[in-house]
């Protein structure tokens, strides 16, 4: 899916805005403070119900405003176009798709797939498990149909599981639940592990193209160990029950699933510098946009902030190349058009903010 025309109206410093989108490259040009970072905010919002900035969604609303909307016209690699929006006031969020009223959040991240890489993206590596985990649901949300019914059944059984934990219910009441985290568990597993194998392959080619030549591979934590039970997770919660009644909550299972990318068999905080290690997050973005591609036979959106302040200039040019080798649509900020070569896009588009407006479409 790619946007083919953006309106924005009380979203945080932006003025009314209404853009005409170029299906590659559409640059973000302006100082600092212009809007270019809330442009961005405002399409993962459309595509993700939440703001990569703030957990408070009133901070969204623009002073004096009393809500924000932000309407998309996406088009799909068949022509068609389907109207997307979000309204929000303080109280709540509304949705629309094709013009009719939506409550589900899900819908709108599969007409609207966004992946965002900014100065903050070093967490993936960095943070816990929680955020990779996030990485692979996402990339699984839009492969396997069923994945995300599997998750909420997970979900669900573990927040049961873990209050009979705490009230110290019966075994009778925690071997339902057990049945039912194993069986999605069941599910959910074999798909994280199928994936982790797909974004090592997709990892290689785009780790070529901005790391150089290293051997990376992606190592995959189910959240339990495998033995002495194999692939029996139930025989696992039975065996640990007595200590998670102790902690009050499941010690074990898929909601603590991981993956660790190594280099040449080591961790990326030993074998890469700082900055090779922001390389090696754009490259895990890029495969994720890729394995994205090859399951929905058409393109995600790119959100990039502030990409010439992190890499250095031939670095950039390396980077560049390589999301010129990917089809997707992209959105890239920077402070003056001629940190970024826009020259191998066919389709690009500038536009230039100032106080919250476009000022300049170039």
């Amino acid at each position: 899916m790619r946007v083919a025309s953006l309106d924005i109206a009380g979203f945080r410093n932006l003025r009314q805005v209404s853009l005409d989108c170029a299906p590659g490259l559409n640059l973000l040009i302006g100082p600092n403070a212009s809007g270019k970072t809330s442009l961005l905010e405002a399409l993962y919002v459309l595509g993700r119900g939440r703001s990569f900035r703030t957990r408070q969604p009133r901070e969204l609303i623009q002073t004096g405003a009393a809500a924000f909307r932000v309407v998309a016209i996406m088009s799909d690699g068949e022509g068609r176009r389907v109207p997307v929006g979000i309204e929000r006031d303080a109280r709540a969020l509304t949705a629309r798709i094709g013009g009719a009223p939506t409550r589900s959040l899900a819908e709108l991240a599969r007409q609207t797939p966004v992946l965002l890489l900014n100065p903050d993206s070093h967490r993936l590596l960095e943070d816990g498990p929680k955020q990779r985990r996030r990485f692979m649901d996402w990339g699984l949300f839009h492969a396997e149909p069923g994945f995300l019914d599997a998750w909420r059944r997970y979900d669900t059984a573990l927040r049961h599981r873990n209050a009979a934990l705490r009230t110290q219910a019966a075994d009778r009441v925690v071997d339902a639940w057990d049945g039912e985290l194993a069986a999605a568990a069941a599910r959910l597993d074999p798909w994280r592990e199928s994936f982790c194998k797909a974004l090592e392959c997709a990892l290689g080619p785009l780790t070529e193209a901005t790391l150089g030549k290293v051997a990376v591979e992606v190592d995959y934590r189910r959240g339990w160990p495998l033995e002495p039970f194999k692939h029996d997770f139930t025989s696992w919660l039975r065996t640990g029950r007595a200590q998670d009644r102790q902690q009050g909550h499941t010690r074990l299972g898929p909601h603590r699933a991981d993956f660790i990318p190594r280099i040449a068999g080591r961790p990326p905080a030993e074998a890469l510098s700082r900055g090779q290690q922001k390389l090696l997050v754009i490259a895990l973005v890029l495969a994720q946009a890729e394995l994205y591609r090859r399951q929905a036979g058409d393109a995600c959106i790119l959100l990039i902030d502030d990409l010439p302040a992190e890499l250095d200039p031939a670095n950039r040019t390396r980077v560049m190349r390589a999301l010129a080798g990917l089809e997707a649509q992209l959105f890239v900020t920077a402070i003056e058009p001629g940190l970024l070569d826009a020259a191998t896009w066919r389709e690009a588009q500038t536009f230039r903010l100032m106080g919250g407006a476009v000022d300049e479409v170039v």
